[in-house]
């Protein structure tokens, strides 16, 4: 649903994320998800490697093959190690042709709330 939540949040006139606290951090440095056009998957692929990425073909579990989307697409998981600018990288990922959408989530987010044992932290600077 990666593109249709997307959607939805830019959408929004606020978006909150609900997480917990042990997945926040300060700077992405977690695999990108990455819905592509399966016929253009291998130029994709290319390219994203040609930018710093590691590239994996989601793949299903409990079923043969890779992950389709909402959409019918592929879903890729992409590497880019500690990620500085997730800005500028969820520009260049959304001019590669073939790529639907990203999961970086850039200027969308206006809140987040953190659950930990004993309660929630509320996040509003980024």
């Amino acid at each position: 649903a990666l593109t249709r939540e997307k959607i939805v949040a830019y959408a929004s006139k606020t978006v909150v994320i609900i997480a917990e606290a042990k997945k926040f951090t300060k700077k992405l440095n977690i695999p990108v998800p990455i819905e592509v056009i399966p016929f253009a998957y291998g130029y994709v692929r290319k390219r994203l490697e040609e930018i710093g990425g590691v590239c994996k073909l989601r793949q299903g579990c409990g079923k043969l093959g890779p992950v389709i989307s909402d959409n019918g697409n592929f879903i890729a998981d992409c590497d880019f190690g500690v990620i500085e600018n997730p800005e500028e990288l969820e520009k260049v990922l959304n001019t590669i042709p073939g790529v639907v959408e990203n999961g970086i989530f850039s200027r969308v987010v206006d809140r987040v709330l953190l659950g930990y044992k004993d309660g929630v932290k509320v996040v509003e600077k980024f």
